[in-house]
């Protein structure tokens, strides 16, 4: 078994402790060491079984390889947490739950998280650190860019494409052909059927824009 650890001691991290669990149910792969997550009132607490173990720094400070994956949800929170990791050591594989079902025509980056009963089809690229919540069904030729997250229940069409660090809310369906600019937050059960511009909260169906998501970070 490889020895893993997890990223953010949330409500994610707990949904990935199960993940694990039941990837471990079909193959014996993952040995979870603990969690690391710069909230220091949790230090040493022990969540599902697993002991918080101190910072993100922790991982810095490794000297043989270990595997670790990042389950914080907002893309610019996670890049800036994975920027501060620059251990050569730490790898980050990528967690696909048992019952997805992906096609061979599919590319992975890395540090990639795909949940339960997701469906990936036909020539679609998914970038380093992308997030994949339960029931999501990405259709051709989708490319999904690094540290995006998918939030339940989201529907991609053929050639969607979603910018770097995006979020898209549960039950979002984006119609084909269309672009969700980098680091946009999209509402919880938009529809949208325009492109989406970087940077900007955008709610409703159809999903319009109606802040500056950098104006409130």
């Amino acid at each position: 078994m490889k020895d893993i650890i997890i990223i953010g001691a949330g409500g994610v991290g707990r949904e990935t402790i199960c993940l694990i669990d039941d990837i471990n149910s079909k193959n014996h792969e993952w040995n979870i060491i603990g969690f690391v997550d710069d909230n220091m009132s949790i230090h040493g607490k022990t969540i599902h079984g697993h002991t918080v173990l101190g910072g993100i720094n922790i991982l810095n400070e490794y000297k043989a390889e270990v595997y670790a994956i990042c389950t914080i949800s907002d893309g610019l929170i996670k890049k800036k947490i994975l920027d501060k990791i620059q251990n050569s050591d730490v790898v980050y594989p990528n967690l696909i739950h048992p019952s997805a079902v992906i096609s061979k025509y599919v590319e992975f980056g890395k540090g990639v998280i795909i949940q339960a009963n997701c469906v990936i089809t036909s020539n679609i690229k998914i970038g380093n650190h992308v997030q994949l919540n339960p029931q999501c069904g990405i259709g051709h030729d989708v490319t999904i860019k690094d540290y995006a997250s998918l939030y339940w229940n989201v529907n991609l069409s053929g050639f969607v494409t979603i910018g770097e660090g995006a979020v898209l809310g549960t039950k979002t369906t984006v119609i084909q052909n269309k672009r969700i600019g980098e680091w946009s937050v999209i509402g919880a059960n938009a529809t949208v059927i325009n492109d989406i511009p970087a940077n900007c909260v955008a709610v409703g169906s159809p999903a319009k824009p109606i802040k500056n998501r950098l104006e409130y970070i």
